[in-house]
């Protein structure tokens, strides 16, 4: 009998150590899996991101290097006088300059006239004066291309001619080899497929640069990354100045730097896993498992009262239960915490919102030909920032912005804001300072600083017509160009001393007729949809 008994204890341990070891073995092979998958997920972004930061770094360098070579070149006034001369006459201005060109070109300057004044003064000089003056800007184009490609490490410099009757021709370039490196009069076939950055240029569509890869032998036999400047001429593209950057160096480099981060990066992850399982190894990991459960509850379900029941019935006596109770207690404040702070956010909202209110009844009330004007406004702004797709919490603070957009009137004295008669220059003045009054007052409300900029720029034009800072276009923030369009509405929707609400029809024509000079087009547009909507024309006083 007390064979059998022990027997059974010694079979009971024998699978307990089983089953902890086959939980130890799962644990391990599921930290395991997560190293794995983090790995690969850690090492795809960092090779994106590196990527990316490397490029978008190398893009920036290159677009700087250009602008300081193009604004270099292009000094001259009539740069592009030149450049129809050299392309008419390529094989004379590459002779070389005589003392007497030389002297020539020196006694004849242009370079203090207008660009007209300057051509005309070109176009009436006899012909070897020209010359002479056609060699010196081209040795001076040669010198500076030559010094700034010996400040950058790239492939080469190169400035040609993409317009359809000349498309191809080298002025001159600047390699790093003899392969690629021309002369003026070099023309290559330049072909636009297999360059769609100078694509992009001539259809229109295009920034100030460019980028893109080619193999084109011209550029030197290799995969190159290029970057490409457009020089205008009267709007019409009349030339690319293009610097270019061996791409697969760049591929090397790039890498061999993220192999060197994830050789040290699988190293410290090795370290971190030893270290990991070991401490895993020391705690009990059912109870800490409930735990974590448990947590995962409240934090999903804010139910802390099932959460600290949950805790309470972790009946361990180590470490992890007296967690689980200091836990349970913590989790019993937090769910207590959080309801006091639901509660007294709801409070400080309806009284901001009564605040807000009262301050927009106070200033309508100034004007008895505008009551309600502040709360119209408001509401006008809201359905606009809904139109054009704002969230529900940018809606409100945009109806915040017009509640409050006027509030400088409070420092205007009555008499003026109720005068009926024509306003003096000097009263006209003052009511136009209303903008700056209102941002005053505002300014020091550091947590909402758009209800000040609702105030000042409300009266600022798309144009940059407006008041009181002559701002224009993107300068003025967009929440702000939608008070303008709502603000404009409302007066044209709401009665006064001298005339009744204009109709629909007059007031959509406004709306319309503006964009794009006073109103910010989409916010006209999204303006006119609501109109449009508005069959029985509800929306105004």
């Amino acid at each position: 009998m007390v064979i059998t008994t022990e027997n059974a204890i010694i079979e009971k341990i024998k699978e307990r150590n089983k089953k902890r070891s086959k939980l130890r073995f799962q644990v391990a092979g599921l930290v395991m899996v997560f190293y794995l998958i983090t790995a690969v997920i850690g090492g795809v972004a960092i090779y994106y991101s590196s990527s990316k930061s490397y490029l978008t770094a190398k893009n920036d360098m290159i677009q700087r290097d250009l602008t300081r070579v193009r604004d270099s070149i292009t000094i001259n006034e009539v740069y592009y006088w030149f450049l129809d001369y050299w392309e008419e006459n390529p094989a004379e201005v590459l002779k070389p300059l005589t003392p007497e060109e030389e002297e020539n070109a020196a006694t004849h300057s242009y370079h203090d006239m207008s660009r007209e004044e300057a051509e005309s003064y070109l176009d009436s000089l006899p012909p070897d004066i020209q010359l002479a003056l056609a060699k010196m800007e081209y040795l001076s184009l040669s010198a500076t291309m030559e010094y700034e490609l010996g400040e950058f490490s790239y492939g080469g410099l190169y400035l040609m001619d993409i317009r359809q009757e000349h498309r191809g021709f080298v002025f001159c370039s600047r390699s790093g080899t003899e392969q690629g490196q021309h002369e003026l009069g070099y023309r290559w076939s330049y072909s636009l497929s297999a360059h769609p950055a100078a694509s992009s240029f001539l259809s229109g569509d295009y920034s100030d640069i460019q980028f893109e890869t080619s193999d084109d032998k011209e550029f030197g036999g290799h995969n190159y990354y290029i970057g490409c400047m457009p020089l205008r001429h009267d709007g019409e593209v009349r030339a690319l100045l293009c610097l270019t950057y061996n791409w697969e160096s760049f591929n090397e480099d790039l890498i061999e730097s993220l192999r060197i981060s994830a050789i040290y990066m699988l190293a410290g992850m090795v370290v971190i896993y030893v270290l990991l399982m070991i401490l895993i190894d020391r705690v009990a990991t059912k109870p800490l498992s409930k735990l974590m459960s448990s947590v995962n509850d409240f934090v999903r379900t804010k139910d802390g009262e099932l959460a600290a029941e949950r805790m309470h019935n972790i009946h361990v006596n180590n470490e992890i239960g007296i967690l689980s109770e200091n836990i349970a207690e913590l989790v019993g404040r937090i769910d207590h915490y959080i309801k006091d702070i639901h509660t007294q956010e709801s409070e400080i909202t309806d009284l901001s919102d009564e605040i807000l209110i009262s301050l927009a009844h106070t200033i309508d009330a100034k004007d008895k030909y505008t009551n309600g004007h502040s709360s119209r406004v408001a509401i006008y702004s809201a359905m606009l920032a809904k139109q054009l797709g704002f969230s529900q919490k940018e809606q409100e603070k945009i109806y915040n912005m017009g509640l409050l957009h006027d509030i400088g009137k409070i420092g205007i004295p009555d008499e003026i804001i109720n005068k009926t008669s024509e306003l003096t220059d000097e009263e006209y003045a003052l009511i136009q300072s209303h903008p700056v009054l209102g941002y005053e007052i505002l300014s020091n409300m550091k947590r909402f600083p758009e209800l000040a900029q609702a105030a000042r720029w409300h009266h600022e034009n798309y144009d940059g017509t407006g008041y009181p800072d002559r701002i224009s276009g993107a300068d003025i923030p967009f929440e702000v160009r939608i008070i303008a369009v709502a603000d404009s509405y409302d007066a044209m929707t709401s009665n006064r001393s001298y005339r009744k609400y204009l109709p629909q029809d007059v007031v959509r024509a406004e709306i319309d007729k503006h964009s794009g000079t006073q109103f910010d087009p989409r916010v006209a547009r999204a303006m006119l949809e609501i109109i449009d909507s508005d069959k029985n024309y509800k929306l105004h006083e």
